[in-house]
Formats: C-alpha cells, sequence, structure tokens
C-alpha cells in the first residue's frame, strides 16, 4: 500500500508542478490541507465536504543537507583510501612502496568515479589525431591552444565527460555531516 503510494506521489510530484508546491508545504508544515467529513460509501456517490485543517508541526524531521562534494570526497576514501594515500608523508617510501600503493589506489578509485559518474572521453579518437573542431566549439568542451584558427588541430587531450551522476545519498545527522571517514578502532 505504502509502496504504490509513494509511486503515485512521485509522478504527481514529477509531472504536476502545483501539486509538488503543496505536497512540500504539507512536509514543512506550512500549509493546510482538505480532508473528508466523511468516508464515501460504494452505494452512494462521493459526497465529502472539505474542510480546511491545520497541519502540526513538521510531519517529518527536515533532513540535514551535507555538500555532495564531501559525500563524494567520502566515497573515494571508503572504498579507495584515497584520503590515505594523498595525506600521508612519502619520504619514508620508497619509490616502488608508493607505486605498489599507488596503483590499488587508483584502481579503485577509478571504479568509484566510474559507479557515479559513468566516465567517458568527450572525444573518441586517440591523442596525436587530426580531428575537425567544430565552427560553434563550445568553451567548456573544446579549448584551442595554439596561436592559428582554423578546422583541423591535433587532439593533445580527448577530455571527459560524465554520462549519469549516481552520487550516494547521505543519511546521517547535523553533527556529522562534516565527517568523511570514520576512525577505525580495533579491539
Amino acid at each position: 500500500m505504502r509502496l504504490f503510494f509513494a509511486f503515485r506521489v512521485f509522478f504527481i510530484v514529477l509531472f504536476r508542478r502545483d501539486s509538488a508546491l503543496r505536497i512540500r508545504d504539507l512536509l514543512n508544515g506550512n500549509s493546510t490541507v482538505l480532508v473528508p467529513t466523511e468516508t464515501p460509501r460504494l452505494s452512494t456517490p462521493a459526497e465529502s465536504k472539505p474542510i480546511t485543517a491545520k497541519l502540526p508541526a513538521p510531519l517529518r524531521k527536515e533532513s540535514v543537507r551535507r555538500s555532495e562534494a564531501l559525500t563524494l570526497l567520502s566515497a573515494l576514501q571508503r572504498e579507495s583510501r584515497l584520503l590515505d594515500l594523498v595525506s600521508e608523508s612519502l619520504d619514508p617510501f620508497s619509490d616502488a612502496q608508493i607505486g605498489a600503493a599507488a596503483r590499488d589506489v587508483l584502481r579503485d578509485t577509478r571504479k568509484s568515479l566510474d559507479r557515479i559518474f559513468g566516465l567517458q572521453h568527450l572525444i573518441h579518437s586517440p591523442e596525436g589525431d587530426v580531428i575537425e573542431i567544430p565552427s560553434d566549439a563550445s568553451t567548456a568542451r573544446w579549448r584551442i591552444v595554439g596561436k592559428e584558427s582554423g578546422d583541423r588541430g591535433t587532439l593533445s587531450h580527448p577530455g571527459w565527460q560524465a554520462t549519469k551522476l549516481d552520487m550516494p545519498q547521505w543519511s546521517g545527522n547535523a553533527d556529522d555531516s562534516m565527517v568523511i571517514a570514520a576512525a577505525e578502532v580495533e579491539t
């Protein structure tokens, strides 16, 4: 029952702006709601007479906002230990030890970024290829390096783009909203 109701409300909010605004106001406790005074019977036409009733304080606890940047950083630490690698003093370690640690961290970081963003190159040509530059090239997609202007150039970097955004959702409390990784204690 509740699952069906949730889907129904989801689609109402998605496609009906006025309903979405009323639902938002109801959830924030800032509005009135029409409530039927009697339950309709199957044998007679529905004769509900709406009345206005003020909702009590918010129906649910306000969710804590957390920066998506912190959520991403937390995911990269949890899944690949990225912060441990970049925060560690590398002086006492040999290049071989650093490389071995970095290999695992970089592999796991790539997996996390692919899962969250679905990363792909903007241009699907190898670096060094001569490619055409569109006449309406967006500066967000194209950085033209060099003095000449023209319709062709040598690709020095294919660029990156996200094909999705599947950011983990924060569900903690306000006191923990700035925590990136929990302290680990072994007993």
